[in-house]
């Protein structure tokens, strides 16, 4: 069975954090092919569990490294932070979210203008999930690396 913490052993932080990202925004990415009938439920579970996995990496090998090398009075610490960066993503993400559906939608009403806005919305994501994991790996490779991140 394939986990995050296998991964990071595997494969290191950084390519992990980037291969994350890479599954988490293709699979974000993937949800842009949405209609507005209940036959779309398919796509939306699939990909929502492939992006799962992705941000599953992503948090793992992100943990890893922001903990790795640190003496064990500091682990707590950087625990802490790091979770704290976190939940400050996903505090700010929904309303930027619902914001860019709003900008796209104005003031049109009904499932397609709905759609539209939530399409975009999907689009910004990936983009910033790429933007993200890209950034991550081009930032580590002259820092923290993990066993595999030569």
């Amino acid at each position: 069975m394939c986990s995050g913490g296998w991964a990071v052993g595997r494969f290191g932080n950084r390519r992990t954090i980037v291969l994350g990202g890479a599954v988490q925004a293709a699979a974000t990415l993937s949800l842009v092919a949405l209609g507005t009938s209940g036959a779309w439920i398919w796509l939306l579970l699939a990909v929502t569990f492939v992006g799962g996995v992705g941000n599953m990496l992503m948090i793992v090998g992100f943990m890893v490294t922001a903990t790795s090398g640190l003496p064990d009075e500091e682990q707590g610490r950087a625990t802490g932070l790091a979770t704290m960066t976190q939940q400050v993503g996903i505090a700010l993400g929904i309303p930027v979210m619902s914001a860019v559906i709003t900008a796209r939608t104005g003031a049109a009403h009904g499932p397609e203008a709905v759609l539209s806005g939530v399409s975009t919305a999907i689009l910004v994501n990936s983009a910033l999930v790429l933007a993200g994991a890209v950034l991550a790996g081009h930032f580590l490779a002259g820092g923290a690396r993990g066993p595999k991140d030569g």
